[in-house]
C-alpha cells in the first residue's frame, strides 16, 4: 500500500513540474510575441523579455538556451493559434456562410491582427539576420500545408484538386504583400477593401476552379 502511495505521489509530481515547465515555456512565450510587436525584432533584447515576463534570465536560459530557440516557438505558436482560431470562427458559422471565399476573408484577418503582423516582422528582420533566417525559412510553407489542411478538413471537394496547394501560396503571397503595404502608413482599412475585391473575383470563379483540370 505504501509503496503505491509513492508512485502515486511521484506522479503527481513529475505532472506538476511538467506543468509548471509547460507554463513557463508559455509566459516567455508570449511575452518573445509582445516584444517583437512592440519594439520590433532588430530591437528587442533577451532583458526585454525576461522583464515583461517577470522571470529571471536562468529561466530563460533554462528553457530557451538561444534567441533562435525562443523566436522559433514563438512562430510555431503563433501558426498553432492561427489553425485554433480558424477552425473555432468557421465552425461558429451558419453552414451556408462556410464558402472558401469566407475562409479567405477569415485568413486574411489574420494578418490583419498582432500575431499576423509579428509573423511579417520576423520574415522582413530574416533577411539579414541568417540565424533568423533559418528559423523562419520553412514558415511560408509551413503556412501553406496547414491551412491546405484546413481547406481540405471543410472542403472535402477541393481536398484532392492539384491546385489546392499552390493556390493557397499564392493567396497567402498576396495577403503579405498587402499586410506590407499598409505597414507604413498604416491604412488597414483600405487594404481589406483590396482584399474584398479579391474574394468577389474568387466567388465568381469558383465553379471554374473547382471544375480545373490540368491535366
Amino acid at each position: 500500500m505504501g509503496h503505491h502511495h509513492r508512485r502515486a505521489s511521484l506522479e503527481r509530481a513529475r505532472v506538476s513540474q511538467a506543468e509548471r515547465a509547460g507554463a513557463m515555456r508559455a509566459r516567455l512565450i508570449d511575452a518573445t510575441i509582445e516584444c517583437v510587436a512592440e519594439l520590433g525584432y532588430g530591437r528587442m533584447s533577451t532583458n526585454d523579455i525576461v522583464r515583461s515576463a517577470r522571470v529571471s534570465r536562468g529561466a530563460l536560459a533554462h528553457h530557451f538556451p538561444t534567441k533562435a530557440d525562443l523566436v522559433s516557438a514563438a512562430a510555431q505558436r503563433l501558426l498553432e493559434r492561427r489553425v485554433e482560431d480558424f477552425r473555432d470562427r468557421f465552425t461558429a458559422m451558419a453552414p451556408d456562410r462556410r464558402t472558401p471565399a469566407e475562409a479567405l476573408s477569415v485568413l486574411w484577418s489574420f494578418y490583419d491582427d498582432t500575431g499576423g503582423l509579428v509573423l511579417l516582422e520576423l520574415m522582413v528582420a530574416a533577411r539579414h539576420n541568417r540565424e533568423l533566417a533559418e528559423v523562419m525559412a520553412p514558415v511560408p510553407e509551413r503556412i501553406a500545408e496547414v491551412s491546405a489542411d484546413v481547406f481540405a478538413e471543410f472542403f472535402p471537394e477541393l481536398a484532392g484538386r492539384p491546385f489546392l496547394g499552390e493556390a493557397l501560396r499564392a493567396v497567402h503571397a498576396l495577403f503579405s504583400g498587402l499586410a506590407l503595404n499598409a505597414l507604413p502608413d498604416g491604412d488597414r482599412s483600405g487594404r481589406g477593401a483590396e482584399v474584398r475585391a479579391f474574394l468577389k473575383i474568387i466567388v465568381s470563379a469558383m465553379p471554374q476552379i473547382v471544375a480545373f483540370d490540368p491535366a
